[in-house]
Protein backbone atom coordinates (compact mmCIF):
# COMPACT_ATOMS: atom_id res chain seq x y z
CA UNK A 1 0.00 0.00 0.00
CA UNK A 2 1.24 3.51 -0.88
CA UNK A 3 0.88 5.99 1.99
CA UNK A 4 1.31 9.74 1.51
CA UNK A 5 1.90 11.97 4.55
CA UNK A 6 1.20 15.71 4.31
CA UNK A 7 2.82 17.82 7.04
CA UNK A 8 4.13 21.37 6.63
CA UNK A 9 6.74 20.96 9.35
CA UNK A 10 8.05 17.45 8.63
CA UNK A 11 11.51 17.09 10.25
CA UNK A 12 14.83 16.68 8.42
CA UNK A 13 18.51 17.45 8.99
CA UNK A 14 17.90 21.19 8.72
CA UNK A 15 14.71 21.08 10.79
CA UNK A 16 15.38 18.89 13.83
CA UNK A 17 12.65 20.67 15.81
CA UNK A 18 10.01 19.72 13.24
CA UNK A 19 7.12 17.35 13.89
CA UNK A 20 9.20 14.39 15.05
CA UNK A 21 6.06 12.56 16.25
CA UNK A 22 4.94 12.40 12.59
CA UNK A 23 8.31 11.00 11.45
CA UNK A 24 8.23 8.38 14.22
CA UNK A 25 4.93 7.12 12.79
CA UNK A 26 6.25 7.15 9.23
CA UNK A 27 9.16 4.87 10.13
CA UNK A 28 6.76 2.37 11.70
CA UNK A 29 4.42 2.44 8.69
CA UNK A 30 7.38 1.95 6.33
CA UNK A 31 8.03 -1.50 7.79
CA UNK A 32 4.90 -2.72 5.96
CA UNK A 33 4.10 -0.09 3.32
CA UNK A 34 5.64 2.37 0.86
CA UNK A 35 5.69 5.76 2.60
CA UNK A 36 6.32 9.20 1.13
CA UNK A 37 6.11 12.56 2.95
CA UNK A 38 5.34 15.95 1.42
CA UNK A 39 6.03 19.22 3.21
CA UNK A 40 5.25 22.67 1.82
CA UNK A 41 5.98 26.39 1.95
CA UNK A 42 9.66 25.40 1.94
CA UNK A 43 12.59 25.45 -0.45
CA UNK A 44 11.94 22.71 -3.06
CA UNK A 45 14.00 19.57 -2.67
CA UNK A 46 13.73 15.80 -2.49
CA UNK A 47 15.71 13.95 0.15
CA UNK A 48 15.77 10.72 2.14
CA UNK A 49 15.61 11.37 5.87
CA UNK A 50 16.21 8.35 8.09
CA UNK A 51 14.77 6.04 5.47
CA UNK A 52 11.71 8.16 4.59
CA UNK A 53 11.40 9.87 1.20
CA UNK A 54 10.64 13.55 1.84
CA UNK A 55 9.71 15.99 -0.92
CA UNK A 56 9.40 19.72 -0.20
CA UNK A 57 7.41 22.26 -2.23
CA UNK A 58 6.94 26.01 -2.40
CA UNK A 59 4.13 25.78 -4.99
CA UNK A 60 0.83 24.12 -4.04
CA UNK A 61 -0.11 23.37 -7.66
CA UNK A 62 3.13 21.45 -8.08
CA UNK A 63 2.41 19.61 -4.84
CA UNK A 64 -1.10 18.70 -6.02
CA UNK A 65 0.34 17.41 -9.30
CA UNK A 66 2.92 15.34 -7.39
CA UNK A 67 0.14 13.80 -5.29
CA UNK A 68 -1.63 12.71 -8.48
CA UNK A 69 1.62 11.33 -9.88
CA UNK A 70 2.38 9.34 -6.72
CA UNK A 71 -1.19 7.99 -6.78
CA UNK A 72 -1.39 7.05 -3.07
CA UNK A 73 -3.79 4.49 -1.63
CA UNK A 74 -4.19 6.58 1.53
CA UNK A 75 -3.51 10.23 2.38
CA UNK A 76 -2.47 10.96 5.97
CA UNK A 77 -2.65 14.61 7.04
CA UNK A 78 -1.18 16.28 10.11
CA UNK A 79 -2.17 19.90 10.89
CA UNK A 80 -4.91 20.36 8.27
CA UNK A 81 -4.90 23.55 6.19
CA UNK A 82 -7.85 25.01 4.26
CA UNK A 83 -6.40 24.55 0.74
CA UNK A 84 -6.22 20.78 1.20
CA UNK A 85 -9.97 20.20 0.79
CA UNK A 86 -10.20 21.43 -2.82
CA UNK A 87 -6.67 20.67 -4.03
CA UNK A 88 -6.18 17.26 -2.41
CA UNK A 89 -9.12 15.65 -0.61
CA UNK A 90 -11.83 16.25 -3.22
CA UNK A 91 -9.46 15.68 -6.14
CA UNK A 92 -7.68 12.49 -5.12
CA UNK A 93 -10.56 10.18 -4.31
CA UNK A 94 -8.92 7.89 -1.77
CA UNK A 95 -9.47 7.49 1.99
CA UNK A 96 -8.04 10.37 4.01
CA UNK A 97 -7.09 10.32 7.70
CA UNK A 98 -6.55 13.64 9.47
CA UNK A 99 -4.75 13.91 12.81
CA UNK A 100 -5.88 16.86 14.93
CA UNK A 101 -3.18 18.20 17.25
CA UNK A 102 -4.56 21.59 18.32
CA UNK A 103 -3.23 24.57 16.38
CA UNK A 104 -5.47 23.88 13.37
CA UNK A 105 -8.66 23.35 15.38
CA UNK A 106 -8.87 25.67 18.40
CA UNK A 107 -10.64 29.03 18.43
CA UNK A 108 -8.63 32.25 18.83
CA UNK A 109 -10.04 32.80 22.33
CA UNK A 110 -8.07 29.75 23.53
CA UNK A 111 -4.72 31.30 22.54
CA UNK A 112 -4.94 34.68 24.24
CA UNK A 113 -1.75 33.98 26.21
CA UNK A 114 0.30 34.46 23.03
CA UNK A 115 -0.88 37.99 22.26
CA UNK A 116 -1.08 41.52 23.58
CA UNK A 117 -4.79 42.27 23.53
CA UNK A 118 -6.04 44.89 21.08
CA UNK A 119 -2.75 45.03 19.18
CA UNK A 120 -2.76 44.93 15.33
CA UNK A 121 -1.14 41.47 15.47
CA UNK A 122 -3.92 40.24 17.73
CA UNK A 123 -6.67 41.37 15.36
CA UNK A 124 -4.88 39.79 12.41
CA UNK A 125 -4.72 36.54 14.38
CA UNK A 126 -8.46 36.69 15.11
CA UNK A 127 -9.21 37.19 11.40
CA UNK A 128 -6.91 34.35 10.34
CA UNK A 129 -8.30 32.02 13.00
CA UNK A 130 -11.93 32.84 12.11
CA UNK A 131 -11.23 31.90 8.50
CA UNK A 132 -9.49 28.75 9.71
CA UNK A 133 -12.53 27.74 11.79
CA UNK A 134 -14.84 28.34 8.81
CA UNK A 135 -12.74 26.03 6.61
CA UNK A 136 -12.53 23.41 9.36
CA UNK A 137 -16.35 23.35 9.56
CA UNK A 138 -16.48 22.86 5.79
CA UNK A 139 -14.08 19.92 6.11
CA UNK A 140 -16.06 18.29 8.93
CA UNK A 141 -19.32 18.60 6.99
CA UNK A 142 -17.70 17.08 3.91
CA UNK A 143 -16.25 14.28 6.05
CA UNK A 144 -19.63 13.55 7.65
CA UNK A 145 -21.25 13.27 4.21
CA UNK A 146 -18.53 11.51 2.21
CA UNK A 147 -17.49 8.90 4.81
CA UNK A 148 -14.08 8.95 3.07
CA UNK A 149 -12.45 11.19 5.67
CA UNK A 150 -11.71 10.09 9.25
CA UNK A 151 -10.25 12.09 12.13
CA UNK A 152 -7.79 10.98 14.80
CA UNK A 153 -7.52 13.07 17.97
CA UNK A 154 -4.52 12.67 20.27
CA UNK A 155 -6.61 13.16 23.43
CA UNK A 156 -10.19 13.32 24.69
CA UNK A 157 -9.63 17.00 25.50
CA UNK A 158 -8.61 17.71 21.91
CA UNK A 159 -11.70 16.04 20.47
CA UNK A 160 -14.05 17.78 22.90
CA UNK A 161 -12.72 21.26 22.15
CA UNK A 162 -12.59 20.70 18.38
CA UNK A 163 -16.31 19.89 18.35
CA UNK A 164 -17.07 22.86 20.62
CA UNK A 165 -15.11 25.36 18.53
CA UNK A 166 -16.23 24.03 15.15
CA UNK A 167 -19.87 23.99 16.32
CA UNK A 168 -20.24 20.79 14.32
CA UNK A 169 -20.48 17.13 15.39
CA UNK A 170 -17.86 14.72 14.06
CA UNK A 171 -19.15 11.28 13.07
CA UNK A 172 -16.01 9.35 12.13
CA UNK A 173 -13.14 9.62 14.59
CA UNK A 174 -10.76 7.77 16.88
CA UNK A 175 -8.80 8.94 19.92
CA UNK A 176 -5.21 7.70 19.77
CA UNK A 177 -2.29 9.46 21.50
CA UNK A 178 0.98 10.26 19.77
CA UNK A 179 3.29 7.24 19.95
CA UNK A 180 6.32 7.07 22.23
CA UNK A 181 9.28 4.86 21.28
CA UNK A 182 9.60 3.08 24.62
CA UNK A 183 12.69 1.23 23.40
CA UNK A 184 14.51 4.45 22.50
CA UNK A 185 13.20 6.08 25.69
CA UNK A 186 13.86 3.01 27.78
CA UNK A 187 13.12 3.01 31.48
CA UNK A 188 16.18 3.06 33.69
CA UNK A 189 15.60 2.80 37.41
CA UNK A 190 16.35 6.13 39.05
CA UNK A 191 18.40 6.17 42.22
CA UNK A 192 17.25 8.73 44.80
CA UNK A 193 20.24 10.94 43.92
CA UNK A 194 18.43 11.89 40.69
CA UNK A 195 15.62 13.63 42.57
CA UNK A 196 17.67 16.83 42.60
CA UNK A 197 18.66 16.73 38.91
CA UNK A 198 16.08 18.68 36.89
CA UNK A 199 15.79 18.83 33.10
CA UNK A 200 13.81 21.40 31.12
CA UNK A 201 13.86 20.52 27.41
CA UNK A 202 11.40 22.74 25.55
CA UNK A 203 10.72 25.02 22.63
CA UNK A 204 10.91 28.71 23.48
CA UNK A 205 8.89 29.69 20.41
CA UNK A 206 5.55 30.21 22.17
CA UNK A 207 4.22 31.24 25.59
CA UNK A 208 2.04 28.13 25.59
CA UNK A 209 5.04 26.15 26.85
CA UNK A 210 5.03 28.25 30.03
CA UNK A 211 8.82 28.41 30.35
CA UNK A 212 8.37 31.74 32.16
CA UNK A 213 6.41 29.92 34.88
CA UNK A 214 9.24 27.37 35.18
CA UNK A 215 11.75 30.22 35.56
CA UNK A 216 9.63 31.87 38.28
CA UNK A 217 9.44 28.55 40.12
CA UNK A 218 13.23 28.16 40.01
CA UNK A 219 13.66 31.73 41.27
CA UNK A 220 11.33 30.98 44.20
CA UNK A 221 13.32 27.82 44.96
CA UNK A 222 16.55 29.86 44.91
CA UNK A 223 15.29 31.70 48.00
CA UNK A 224 15.39 28.44 49.96
CA UNK A 225 18.45 26.75 51.52
CA UNK A 226 17.62 23.54 49.67
CA UNK A 227 18.28 25.22 46.30
CA UNK A 228 22.01 24.48 46.47
CA UNK A 229 21.22 20.74 46.47
CA UNK A 230 19.64 21.01 42.99
CA UNK A 231 21.16 21.15 39.54
CA UNK A 232 19.19 22.28 36.48
CA UNK A 233 19.80 21.70 32.77
CA UNK A 234 17.79 23.88 30.39
CA UNK A 235 17.88 23.09 26.66
CA UNK A 236 15.88 24.72 23.88
CA UNK A 237 15.59 27.43 21.28
CA UNK A 238 13.16 30.01 19.99
CA UNK A 239 12.40 33.72 20.04
CA UNK A 240 11.72 33.81 23.79
CA UNK A 241 14.86 31.91 24.81
CA UNK A 242 17.23 34.73 25.84
CA UNK A 243 14.65 36.99 27.47
CA UNK A 244 12.99 34.20 29.45
CA UNK A 245 16.21 32.68 30.80
CA UNK A 246 18.12 35.90 31.52
CA UNK A 247 17.24 35.87 35.27
CA UNK A 248 18.76 32.39 35.68
CA UNK A 249 22.18 33.00 34.17
CA UNK A 250 23.61 34.16 37.49
CA UNK A 251 23.26 30.72 39.12
CA UNK A 252 26.20 28.29 39.01
CA UNK A 253 23.97 25.20 39.40
CA UNK A 254 21.97 25.99 36.24
CA UNK A 255 23.35 24.96 32.86
CA UNK A 256 21.73 26.62 29.84
CA UNK A 257 22.19 25.17 26.34
CA UNK A 258 20.72 26.88 23.29
CA UNK A 259 19.84 24.77 20.26
CA UNK A 260 17.84 21.84 18.97
CA UNK A 261 18.58 18.28 20.06
CA UNK A 262 18.33 15.32 17.70
CA UNK A 263 15.78 12.83 19.01
CA UNK A 264 18.38 10.05 19.20
CA UNK A 265 20.41 12.20 21.63
CA UNK A 266 17.57 12.93 24.06
CA UNK A 267 17.83 9.60 25.97
CA UNK A 268 21.35 10.58 27.03
CA UNK A 269 19.91 13.72 28.65
CA UNK A 270 17.17 11.69 30.29
CA UNK A 271 19.77 9.32 31.71
CA UNK A 272 21.46 12.16 33.60
CA UNK A 273 18.29 13.59 35.20
CA UNK A 274 15.43 12.52 37.43
CA UNK A 275 12.81 15.29 37.15
CA UNK A 276 11.31 16.70 33.95
CA UNK A 277 10.11 20.26 34.48
CA UNK A 278 7.40 21.02 31.92
CA UNK A 279 4.63 23.42 32.95
CA UNK A 280 2.28 24.33 30.13
CA UNK A 281 -0.57 26.68 29.33
CA UNK A 282 -2.01 24.35 26.70
CA UNK A 283 -1.15 20.87 25.46
CA UNK A 284 -3.10 18.29 23.48
CA UNK A 285 -0.77 15.64 24.93
CA UNK A 286 2.79 16.73 25.75
CA UNK A 287 4.99 14.43 23.68
CA UNK A 288 8.35 15.46 25.18
CA UNK A 289 6.84 14.97 28.64
CA UNK A 290 5.68 11.45 27.73
CA UNK A 291 9.13 10.62 26.33
CA UNK A 292 10.73 11.73 29.60
CA UNK A 293 8.23 9.70 31.63
CA UNK A 294 9.02 6.64 29.52
CA UNK A 295 12.68 7.07 30.52
CA UNK A 296 11.70 7.22 34.18
CA UNK A 297 11.79 10.96 34.81
CA UNK A 298 9.12 12.36 37.12
CA UNK A 299 7.13 15.09 35.34
CA UNK A 300 6.37 18.27 37.25
CA UNK A 301 3.78 19.82 35.00
CA UNK A 302 0.46 21.70 34.92
CA UNK A 303 -3.03 20.59 35.83
CA UNK A 304 -4.58 21.83 32.60
CA UNK A 305 -5.96 20.85 29.18
CA UNK A 306 -5.01 17.23 28.21
CA UNK A 307 -2.17 16.78 30.70
CA UNK A 308 -4.27 14.92 33.34
CA UNK A 309 -5.04 12.26 30.70
CA UNK A 310 -1.33 11.35 30.76
CA UNK A 311 -0.22 12.24 34.31
CA UNK A 312 -2.00 11.08 37.44
CA UNK A 313 -1.26 13.46 40.30
CA UNK A 314 1.09 12.00 42.92
CA UNK A 315 0.98 8.64 41.12
CA UNK A 316 2.90 9.13 37.85
CA UNK A 317 3.90 12.77 38.29
CA UNK A 318 2.96 16.03 39.95
CA UNK A 319 0.24 18.37 38.62
CA UNK A 320 0.51 22.03 39.61
CA UNK A 321 -1.39 25.28 39.07
CA UNK A 322 1.25 27.93 39.77
CA UNK A 323 4.97 28.66 40.03
CA UNK A 324 4.68 28.39 43.80
CA UNK A 325 3.19 24.90 43.55
CA UNK A 326 6.05 23.85 41.24
CA UNK A 327 8.56 25.06 43.82
CA UNK A 328 6.75 23.10 46.52
CA UNK A 329 6.67 19.99 44.30
CA UNK A 330 10.42 20.11 43.67
CA UNK A 331 11.06 20.58 47.39
CA UNK A 332 8.68 17.74 48.29
CA UNK A 333 10.30 15.28 45.85
CA UNK A 334 13.73 16.11 47.27
CA UNK A 335 12.61 15.68 50.89
CA UNK A 336 10.80 12.41 50.14
CA UNK A 337 13.11 10.22 48.04
CA UNK A 338 10.81 7.20 48.36
CA UNK A 339 8.02 9.20 46.69
CA UNK A 340 10.38 10.19 43.88
CA UNK A 341 11.39 6.58 43.13
CA UNK A 342 7.75 5.43 43.24
CA UNK A 343 6.58 8.14 40.83
CA UNK A 344 9.52 7.45 38.50
CA UNK A 345 8.60 3.78 38.21
CA UNK A 346 4.88 4.46 37.78
CA UNK A 347 5.48 7.19 35.18
CA UNK A 348 7.41 4.81 32.95
CA UNK A 349 4.87 2.03 33.32
CA UNK A 350 1.91 4.28 32.56
CA UNK A 351 3.42 5.59 29.31
CA UNK A 352 4.40 2.11 28.20
CA UNK A 353 0.78 1.12 28.65
CA UNK A 354 -0.82 4.20 27.05
CA UNK A 355 1.59 5.30 24.31
CA UNK A 356 3.89 2.40 23.38
CA UNK A 357 4.76 2.93 19.72
CA UNK A 358 4.09 -0.70 18.79
CA UNK A 359 0.57 -0.57 20.23
CA UNK A 360 -0.20 2.88 18.77
CA UNK A 361 1.18 2.03 15.33
CA UNK A 362 -0.90 -1.14 15.20
CA UNK A 363 -4.07 0.80 16.06
CA UNK A 364 -3.31 3.41 13.40
CA UNK A 365 -2.38 0.84 10.76
CA UNK A 366 -5.60 -1.07 11.47
CA UNK A 367 -7.51 2.11 10.59
CA UNK A 368 -5.32 2.93 7.58
CA UNK A 369 -5.51 -0.57 6.13
CA UNK A 370 -9.26 -0.89 6.64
Amino acid sequence: MKLLILDENYPHEGNLMGDVFVHVRAKEYAVKHQVKAFSFFQEPSEIIYEGISLQRFNDLDLLAAAVQQFSPDRILIHFYQSWMLEKIIKTVKVPVIIWVHGYEALGWYRRLFNYTLYSPVFFKFILKNTRQQYHLRKLIRFANQSRRVRFIFVSEWMKKLTVQDALTPIRQFDIIPNPIDTELFKYREKDKMFRSKVLLLRSFGSRKYANDIAVNAILKLSEKKIFSEFSFTIVGDGGLFEKTLAPLRKFSNIEIKKGAVRQMMIPALHKEHGIFLCPTRQDAQGVSMCEAMSSGLVPVTSDTTAIPEFVQHNESGVLTRSAGEITSALEDLYLHPEKFTKLSNTAAGSIKQKCNIKIISKRELDIIES
